[in-house]
Formats: structure tokens, sequence, C-alpha cells
């Protein structure tokens, strides 16, 4: 049993990179990314409460098979536009978003907290790509 069910366990931790979910140059939430296709399929599978929003691409499609918790679900297109946002309660099997071609997995009510609709635009930004002002 893990000591602290609200981060990842320690084998997909490697395979996550950090970064940050923004509109209009505001940053809404610090986010994870999984960067291996292992890291995607565990995804936020066993954590009983989400701490960290879980940026998955590429990625079209979900489950909540596993799930401690329910999910907010932002399908993103290439675009950056929120395609079709999900409050998806446990052990659900949703269809594909054809659209979609990134998903960011979060705490339910996230979208509403962050104020984020459909046809809204995001940006995902890592701590790799942050340039310093001199």
């Amino acid at each position: 049993m893990r000591k602290n069910p609200s981060h990842h366990s320690p084998s997909s931790q490697e395979a996550l990179s950090t970064g940050w979910l923004m509109r209009d140059d505001k940053v809404l939430a610090s986010i994870s990314s999984a960067e291996s296709r292992r890291a995607r399929r565990i995804g936020l599978r066993g954590i009983e409460r989400i701490n960290t929003p879980l940026f998955l691409q590429p990625c079209r499609w979900v489950h909540t098979f596993g799930m401690k918790a329910p999910l907010c679900v932002l399908y993103i297109n290439n675009d950056g536009e929120v395609v079709k946002i999900q409050e998806l309660k446990r052990n659900r099997l949703p269809l594909p978003v054809v659209k979609a071609r990134s998903v960011l997995e979060a705490d339910t009510d996230a979208a509403r907290r962050w104020n984020l609709q459909v046809g809204d635009i995001i940006e995902i930004r890592f701590a790799q790509d942050a340039r310093v002002a001199s």
C-alpha cells in the first residue's frame, strides 16, 4: 500500500514531466505530463485524491476503470481548443473523441474552477520550455 495515495507511484513517476495549464498567459494549474506509453496507460489509476492534473498526449479516449476518484476530462485538439469536457464517474467507458489529440485528466469540477468551457483555447507549457528573461 502506498504511503501517500495522492501522488503517482514511483514506477510511473519516472515518465512524468512538469508543466502548467495556461490560458491567456495566466497559469490555471500545475500539471504532470505522461511521457511514456506505460505512464499514459496507468494515468491516474489508483490515486485517491487528484492533486495534480495529468496531461496525456497523444490521447482521444480514456476510461475510469480502476479509478478511486471521479474525473473531469478535458479533450483538446491540435490548436489547443477544448473540444469536449466530461465529468466521469468511476468505472465508465465513454466513447472516443475523434477531434481530440490530447486529454487533461483532473479532479471533478476542475473545468468549472478554472472557468473553462468548450471552445476555449488553452496552452500546456512544460518546465523544460520555460525561458528566463535576461
